[in-house]
């Protein structure tokens, strides 16, 4: 038996415990008060906390203690094998602190991948590998599998304001919008592991049907394509994305996420993206 191992940021929520994959959970913490992602506080608790809460919060990786506890309870649960895929290493330091604990643990019987992506991303290519697990394939096919999946993979998103990522210290990576953080609506997409800006537009509305056309164009009509729309508390948003896409590009598949803290953080309430493999 392979198991499949990822962390909270991968925002799977139930469709985690329906395919059997195991979350290990970061912290949030708001000032002194901490919380463990998906454990102890909901996306919607996390939200009003942002919203009403002093301080600005602040993600941390899991121990590798948390790991090694997690790897040791699936081996001695019966699996052969443990696949642990994580959200990319340029954002946390989440993979190194799962290879440590692989190699304490059983290095010869625990694969880490850094994904290089993060949010539904991530949980895109968490249930790919559950998926192809459950099918009997051998951990060196999923392996290569989700690597081929992480690098067909993009991810174009509409963010309501630059507020929070200035707040959360992201805006250093997107060039030249700090001094509109008021004025523009920006489309981000991931390259490489970091969040990059992709364009600027003067309402939110338009952002989001720019996103819709992209990944449109982006999409060849053959009904392969695997989608996940990720929102921070917009779920009315998201399902009118979602129903836009179908119409479009019939999708083989598509699922629905909210954003938990580790984007959620930086993006703050609203925002909406498409992660999608073509």
């Amino acid at each position: 038996m392979i198991a499949v191992v990822t962390d909270s940021t991968a925002d799977l929520g139930p469709l985690a415990r329906a395919h059997g994959i195991t979350v290990v959970p970061l912290t949030v913490s708001f000032g002194n008060e901490q919380h463990l992602d998906g454990v102890d506080l909901t996306d919607e608790q996390f939200y009003a906390k942002l919203l009403s809460n002093p301080h600005h919060p602040v993600t941390s990786q899991p121990k590798p203690a948390a790991f090694a506890q997690t790897f040791r309870g699936l081996l001695a649960g019966g699996a052969d094998r443990i696949l642990s895929l994580h959200l990319s290493s340029a954002l946390s330091g989440t993979c190194n602190s799962a290879k440590i604990a692989a190699d304490e643990v059983a290095g010869d019987r625990i694969s880490v991948v850094d994904t290089r992506w993060v949010s539904a991303g991530l949980g895109m290519l968490a249930l790919g590998a559950a998926q192809r697990a459950e099918r009997g394939e051998d951990i060196d096919s999923i392996s290569a599998a989700v690597r081929q999946d992480s690098a067909a993979l993009e991810l174009y998103a509409a963010i309501p304001t630059l507020t929070y990522l200035a707040k959360g210290g992201r805006i250093g990576q997107l060039s030249g919008l700090l001094g509109n953080v008021l004025k523009i609506v920006p489309i981000v997409t991931l390259a490489d592991g970091v969040v990059k800006d992709y364009a600027r537009v003067r309402t939110f509305r338009r952002a989001v049907d720019q996103v819709v056309d992209i990944v449109v164009s982006k999409v060849p009509g053959n009904g392969r394509a695997r989608c996940a729309v990720m929102h921070s508390v917009a779920p009315e948003l998201a399902a009118d994305v979602a129903e836009r896409l179908r119409a479009a590009i019939q999708p083989a598949s598509i699922i629905v996420c909210c954003a938990g803290p580790t984007v959620g953080t930086h993006a703050g309430p609203g925002a909406v993206g498409v992660f999608f493999i073509p």
